[in-house]
């Protein structure tokens, strides 16, 4: 029964469930067989094999006198239940930008893990694209690296190449620490389109970046690697104002002389 329920919850019916079990032990089979196995009439085996075909749990191989079914591994099945999810998981944001055209309600997406973190970003620079050229900008908290893992501090750099190339200009606060260096040079800051202040880090010391664009505010946890995007103009106007304000306190030439 709970493995029934796990295909379930897969995206398979309860009659497709009990086709893909009776097939799966097989090398290959029959409609004939899996409806012996299985429980069901002949016919609605036929179609029902069909139906795993289509959705991807099944092989039909056709022969002169008769089609013998295979099924796809486990595995296969949930990465294709994966991609689904995922597929509906990018599509969101555009629903839900339909949704507020009756209802202009807030949201929140939350997002987890390193690939969560990566969807964050992707939707940020689909969101950017669409505005012109000069209307390509954000304003940043931006975290140290202490606790960032290196394959995500590679993913920053990354990501700040593909910034300058969509021509997106960042006003920037972070702390000063030796771990953002590379950020404060001069070639650096050029390269990536990015005035960035640092702070003391006795006054300001964070392992979390913020970013603020349009209506959105989108929050990441470098340790825990965890995301929140709040679409909220509201939220992203006081965000905006608290940003201004701390930036009018920085020092632009505190930075990369203080860590020599």
């Amino acid at each position: 029964m709970e493995l029934l329920e796990s295909l379930v919850n897969l995206g398979l019916n309860e009659k497709e469930a009990r086709v893909y079990l009776a097939l799966l032990p097989l090398e290959k089979a029959t409609a004939y067989t899996v409806a012996l196995r299985s429980g069901l009439k002949n016919p609605t085996a036929y179609v029902v094999l069909d139906n795993l075909v289509s959705k991807g749990f099944a092989l039909k191989i056709p022969q002169e006198d008769k089609h013998y079914f295979i099924a796809k591994s486990p595995r296969e099945c949930l990465a294709i239940a994966r991609e689904k999810l995922s597929t509906a998981e990018d599509m969101l944001p555009e629903l839900m930008a339909m949704q507020k055209k009756s209802d202009e309600k807030a949201t929140v997406a939350y997002y987890e893990g390193f690939e969560g973190i990566k969807k964050m970003h992707a939707q940020l620079l689909k969101n950017m694209t669409k505005k012109p050229v000069d209307e390509r900008s954000l304003v940043a908290f931006y975290a140290h690296q202490k606790h960032t893992p290196d394959f995500l501090q590679k993913y920053w750099l990354e990501l700040s190449e593909k910034y300058r190339e969509i021509g997106l200009k960042r006003n920037a606060i972070t702390t000063l620490h030796p771990s953002i260096k590379r950020y404060l040079e001069e070639e650096t800051k050029e390269r990536f389109g990015m005035d960035l202040r640092p702070l003391p880090e006795k006054d300001y010391s964070s392992n979390i970046s913020i970013e603020v664009y349009d209506k959105y505010t989108q929050i990441i946890s470098h340790r825990y690697l965890q995301g929140i995007i709040i679409d909220n103009p509201d939220i992203a106007d006081v965000m905006k104002q608290i940003f201004n304000l701390v930036w009018k306190t920085t020092n632009n030439k505190l930075g990369l002389m203080e860590l020599l």
